[in-house]
């Protein structure tokens, strides 16, 4: 089973699958906000054990893939916030023994067989493979894609 994790600095949304790249299983797709009121060390600390308790509960991941956020969006404090969860996600899977990545939408084109550009996501990518893919939110759309393109053929 794979993982898929995008983060933003108000919410997470997240994939599993599994199967084969050509046969995709989606398992669990869920959003869900971060707490409000906490302080950013506790909200850090709730998130680590959020995935921690992820991981428990579906025993059998292979591997966690964070969709990592696109050169233009790298800057500002939205930006710090995203990366400080994208990493208690990494210190949770290398806690865990899993094997973790950031991809970005041209990496996760190019390992889902198609040109490394992101456009062929929207343009090339035949997602009907997916029951129900064009039902879930944009974030939850980039969290189902990581998790595919870590999918063995």
């Amino acid at each position: 089973m794979i993982l898929g994790i995008r983060c933003s600095n108000t919410d997470y949304s997240f994939a599993l699958l599994k199967g084969k790249k050509h046969a995709p299983q989606l398992q669990n797709v869920k959003t869900a906000s971060f707490p409000k009121g906490y302080t950013r060390p506790n909200s850090l600390r709730w998130f680590f054990q959020e995935i921690e308790d992820y991981f428990v509960k579906h025993a059998g991941i292979a591997e966690c893939i964070i969709k990592g956020a696109e050169p233009m969006a790298q800057k500002g404090s939205a930006y710090s916030e995203r990366v400080e969860h994208e990493s208690m996600i990494l210190l949770t899977a290398a806690n865990s023994g899993i094997n973790a990545s950031r991809k970005v939408k041209a990496t996760i084109a190019k390992n889902l067989g198609l040109t490394g550009r992101a456009k062929a996501l929207v343009e090339d990518l035949d997602s009907s493979v997916l029951a129900g893919y064009d039902d879930y939110s944009a974030k939850e759309q980039e969290a189902i894609l990581a998790a595919w393109s870590g999918l063995k053929s």
